[in-house]
């Protein structure tokens, strides 16, 4: 009689244990679909993969699945904002141009030398994240992390381009917004409008000879072979967003929702952390490679600071409202008092 059970005792401690194994190998419960410009294994891209995934792994408990259509195979950051409005990806890492794209009022941050150091920026985009947050929410995007593309420089191939009078004539490109053409044109540049995905092909072309960018992507993009000279002045900050539709948001489950923004700021620290210090080398690898450095005098950086300056204010009412301008100078001059 024992011995008749114990197949039966065997079989039901088999399907017991398929029953309560079976989550550990569910499928993800939900899929979000991501179009980014980053290169996989460059740059942001690392920090999306060791940094982002796994806290998106931990906070969702493995229930949120993440593809990530790497290095512009999805097109750019406009294609990207398209196919996310009509469902065909759900979350976008975005250059500032994208940022843009969305709400123009991203541009506040994109003023010419309106921040002096990442210490000032890391003051303001806790204390401005829920501003941007809700603009981003009434054009159908959920602001998920707010991070860095750098602080800029402008490479270039032909010239250096380190006063008023080398800017002159110079063909620039233009991808970032109606902001940069204006400040390349208030420097006396003719600016050249190229997508993204062109732009290393135009410069290698002679279809342009400077453009302004981060470090990483002039690396990442090979363009250090082809440019000569950096103009290290940090001309201006350049966010970089992490977005998901807000139709994509309200289709998990709340707690992914509140998990995902529980450690949000210290999420962001750990990725710019890091970024930084992945652009900080990339620019010293481009110089050790043999580009030199197009440093303004004092003069030549007052001068060109001095043309730039009216740009700020001008643009107000055309990109951002005053308000909003008005805010975040305010929480600059506590940054700089703070020290």
């Amino acid at each position: 009689m024992l011995a008749s059970r114990k197949p039966v005792v065997v079989l039901i401690s088999i399907l017991m244990l398929l029953v309560f194994a079976a989550p550990c190998f569910a499928e993800p419960q939900h899929l979000w679909k991501v179009g980014t410009l980053a290169p996989k294994g460059v740059g942001w891209a690392k920090q999306v993969e060791h940094i982002l995934l796994p806290y998106i792994a931990q906070k969702t408990n493995k229930q949120l699945g993440i593809k990530v259509f790497w290095g512009g195979v999805m097109g750019d950051d406009s294609d990207y904002i398209k196919k996310m409005r009509i469902g065909q990806l759900q979350a976008g890492g975005l250059t500032a141009m994208g940022a843009i794209l969305i709400s123009k009022e991203w541009a506040v941050v994109e003023i010419p030398f309106l921040f002096n150091s990442y210490a000032e920026v890391d003051y303001v985009r806790p204390k401005m994240f829920k501003t941007f947050e809700a603009m981003m929410a009434k054009e159908g995007f959920k602001l998920l992390v707010w991070i860095d593309q750098d602080f800029d420089k402008l490479y270039s191939i032909k010239k250096p381009l380190a006063s008023l009078a080398e800017f002159r004539g110079g063909r620039i490109v233009t991808w970032y917004g109606p902001l940069e053409k204006e400040v390349l044109t208030r420097l006396g540049a003719s600016p050249i409008p190229i997508a993204v995905p062109e732009i290393s092909a135009s410069l290698r072309s002679g279809i342009a000879d400077a453009t302004i960018a981060p470090a990483i992507w002039m690396v990442g993009s090979q363009m250090h072979s082809v440019a000569k000279y950096v103009n290290p002045m940090n001309i201006r900050y350049a966010p970089a967003l992490i977005v998901v539709t807000n139709k994509a948001w309200a289709e998990i489950p709340e707690f992914m929702r509140k998990g995902l923004e529980s450690e949000r700021e210290k999420l962001t620290r750990d990725f710019v952390t890091d970024t930084r210090k992945d652009n900080d080398r990339s620019l010293d690898a481009m110089l050790k490679y043999g580009m030199r450095k197009a440093t303004p005098s004092p003069k030549e950086l007052e001068e060109i600071r001095k043309v730039l300056a009216p740009v700020g204010q001008e643009m107000v009412g055309k990109l951002y409202p005053k308000s909003l301008l008005d805010e975040l100078l305010a929480h600059i001059a506590a940054a700089r008092k703070k020290g």
